[in-house]
């Protein structure tokens, strides 16, 4: 049998136009359906002092180009979620409560101040430092693991007393580093020439003194890191020096104790302090 030439071209050109209608068919069909969103990137800053020093030299970085809103957008994302409940879960009832209210009623008075910082930085010499440190024997009542991480600004040309200045501190909490800013270390503030009134304890609660320090004959003097606040209300801030027999007593005793607030200029301000709660037994 002989096959015609002629059939044979209508053949393959009718196969061709065939084979372009159904390229160009899948291929529209392939554009009207939503594309496939692609695989999430591991998160920039992992959970070690590299991720957050990664972090500190973005928000530097942005402010240096003068991006307000980049800055604040950061700072905005550094707040702790769902703020009370994680307090009370992570440091307990009571120092979780103590703790999740300034937080919360400050946040945004802080978040500018931390704003105005990192400018402040982006027009010094020097550079950041993360360490992270012994979170179980920094805190009395901590329920259970704490990635925490401390932040200083290091400028080797500096004074001696400034060379190595804490900026902040750092808890790693649902996949983001987030600013403790109950912690406010107020680097470089210069002393101020108003006239200020310092303020003056109303009412001091004696510590209880722990039995089992008493059985064991343990003394000592634990230092507190306060804040007074505006209403004479205390918040600790953090314990200097301690014998872990006496900081708990410590501790409830001073945020017990009230003041008469500090004034600047006849208003009102809060005022960073230290103050020590001796435990002397009886001869």
């Amino acid at each position: 049998m002989r096959l015609d030439p002629q059939l044979g071209l209508r053949h393959l050109s009718v196969l061709f136009l065939f084979s372009v209608l159904f390229c160009a068919l899948i291929a529209a069909q392939q554009a009207m359906e939503p594309s496939t969103p692609e695989a999430v990137s591991p998160t920039a800053y992992p959970n070690d002092s590299r991720g957050l020093l990664r972090l500190m030299n973005d928000g530097l970085l942005a402010a240096r180009n003068n991006d307000h809103a980049k800055v604040q957008s950061m700072i905005r994302d550094m707040e702790i979620p769902n703020y009370e409940n994680w307090f009370i879960s992570t440091f307990g009832q009571e120092k979780g409560e103590s703790w999740a209210d300034p937080y919360g009623r400050w946040l945004q008075k802080n978040q500018k101040e931390f704003e105005e910082l990192l400018f402040r930085l982006s027009q010094m010499k020097g550079q950041f430092s993360v360490q992270q440190p012994d979170s179980t024997n920094r805190y009395d009542t901590l329920k259970g693991p704490l990635d925490e991480y401390l932040v200083d600004w290091l400028n080797p040309e500096a004074t001696k007393s400034e060379q190595v200045v804490r900026i902040a501190d750092f808890y790693f909490v649902e996949g983001k580093f987030r600013w403790n800013s109950n912690f406010q270390f107020s680097p470089f503030q210069k002393p101020n020439k108003g006239s200020v009134v310092p303020a003056k304890l109303l009412t001091k609660v004696q510590p209880e003194y722990p039995a089992e320090a008493r059985d064991h004959g343990i003394e000592g003097t634990v230092r507190v890191q306060i804040i007074i606040r505006k209403d004479g209300s205390v918040t600790v801030q953090n314990v200097l020096e301690r014998d872990p027999a006496l900081r708990p007593a410590a501790v409830e005793a001073v945020r017990q104790w009230r003041y008469r607030p500090a004034q600047l200029n006849r208003q009102l301000i809060e005022m960073q302090t230290t103050v020590e709660v001796i435990f002397a037994l009886n001869p």
